[in-house]
């Protein structure tokens, strides 16, 4: 089977809680900075953590995060080599906010994330990741968006953003590779109807290691096929174990994916930061990327 063309590795973390004193802050933006800088991880991307109005029953309190550019200057100090690429949930910025908004991040940062709101169904203030970046065209190098492998029309809403202009995508958290391939497929196609070329996407992966962290993905809205998560579950002691194999078969499938792909890793919890660095360096093992 022919191979990707592998475009890296992606390194996302969690900003601290805002009420860490700037000193422990420093120190998780070090720890963070070393794995990258040790396993040769070029990209690190920053979400804008903020409270999620629509879910119910969450699993993790939420918990303010110190401010994502704030932190993401910070790693900076410790890998001024590394793109940092900084989230931003564009839908939540009142439209006389936004350019400001986007002023403010490019004046230290030339890659951002254009996030979409929770739901579709919500009216929000600001305009759509794709509205918006017009704006961002002129202020970033790399123009990043988000993409759903399960959302339905997903392939038609990423050739509507590839229309837009932006430049690569990072996907939701997958267990499975079934609905990345059926999106990649439709969504190749309509890029080769257009005359476009498509844009590279970056498949998110994630360890996990208490029974918590599954459930808080669930949570998150991330799907998790029955039998993988039956694996992973009936035993906690293994949990750790299995989904740093889970994560490497699919690393490995994805490896062998035909299109313009690279890999996420996402840590998810605060506990999982050390799991998540050993996952990259699984990954890298497997796939014989260096």
């Amino acid at each position: 089977m022919r191979r990707c063309n592998f475009k890296g590795i992606i390194f996302t973390v969690i900003p601290p809680p805002a009420d860490w004193d700037i000193e422990k802050v420093k120190r998780k933006s070090f720890e963070i900075a070393s794995i990258s800088n040790m396993l040769n991880i070029k990209s690190i991307n920053i979400p804008e953590v903020i409270e999620e109005k629509g879910g119910v029953g969450r699993i993790v309190p939420y918990k303010p995060k110190v401010d994502n550019v704030l932190f993401g200057n910070m790693l900076k100090e410790f890998n001024p080599g590394a793109e940092i690429i900084i989230d931003k949930v564009i839908p939540l910025i009142p439209k006389e906010e936004l350019v400001s908004s986007l002023d403010k991040i490019s004046k230290d940062f030339r890659s951002i994330t254009l996030v979409g709101g929770e739901s579709s169904k919500r009216k929000y203030p600001g305009y759509s990741p794709v509205e918006a970046i017009r704006f961002a065209k002129d202020r970033f190098s790399n123009i990043y968006g988000i993409t759903i492998f399960t959302r339905r029309n997903e392939p038609e809403r990423l050739i509507a953003k590839t229309r837009a202009g932006f430049k690569a995508f990072i996907s939701q958290i997958v267990f499975e590779t079934d609905n990345m391939r059926r999106v990649l497929k439709e969504y190749y196609l309509l890029c080769e109807k257009e005359g476009l070329k498509p844009s590279p996407i970056y498949v998110s992966l994630a360890p996990a290691s208490r029974r918590k962290d599954i459930h808080f993905m669930e949570w998150l809205g991330v799907y998790i096929p029955e039998n993988i998560k039956n694996y992973l579950l009936e035993d906690e002691r293994l949990i750790e174990k299995r989904s740093i194999e889970i994560v490497e078969r699919l690393a490995l499938d994805i490896s062998t994916t035909y299109g313009e792909l690279g890999i996420n890793v996402e840590h998810v919890m605060y506990n999982n930061l050390q799991v998540a660095g050993y996952t990259l360096h699984r990954i890298k093992e497997v796939c014989g990327w260096r």
